[in-house]
């Protein structure tokens, strides 16, 4: 029993010694996201040379930290194959596609709300709480002034 204990004591003091060294890691950097917009048929107009077909997708470059963006880049229209793989198209390949398909191809794209806005606006809850936690440390009542109260 002494035994387990004390190996169990010695396993978590390494454990909490090493995470301390490291610190806590935050995520952080750019990220290209590729988004499909139209839906594209699956003939031979849209096949690539290695067999797998496109459709068309915005693709722009998001900076984030704790995965929450805060900026990001002017989307643009490019062919989409995957969520990591995209095929440059010109403006006149994207007039011959949409007559081609018969279908409509938006001339601007923008990023999504989250990654427009929604990050900003955790991010900035996140630092109002924390400039509120500051200024109540700092402005609080102190104890002294509790008890003469």
């Amino acid at each position: 029993m002494k035994l387990k204990v004390l190996s169990l004591l010695a396993i978590s003091i390494f454990g909490i010694s090493n995470l301390i060294g490291r610190g806590i890691p935050i995520p952080y950097g750019e990220e290209q996201k590729i988004v499909k917009i139209v839906d594209l048929p699956d003939t031979e107009d849209f096949q690539l040379d290695d067999g797998t077909y496109f459709d068309i997708g915005k693709m722009y470059t998001i900076s984030h930290i704790v995965w929450l963006p805060y900026s990001n880049t002017e989307p643009i229209i490019t062919g989409y194959v995957d969520d990591d793989t995209y095929v440059e198209l010109t403006a006149e390949n994207l007039k011959e596609i949409a007559e081609v398909a018969k279908v409509e191809i938006p001339e601007t794209a923008s990023a999504s709300f989250f990654d427009r806005l929604g990050g900003k606006i955790i991010l900035g809850l996140i630092g109002l709480i924390v400039l509120y936690g500051i200024y109540s440390s700092y402005f609080g009542k102190d104890e002294d002034e509790k008890e003469t109260a």
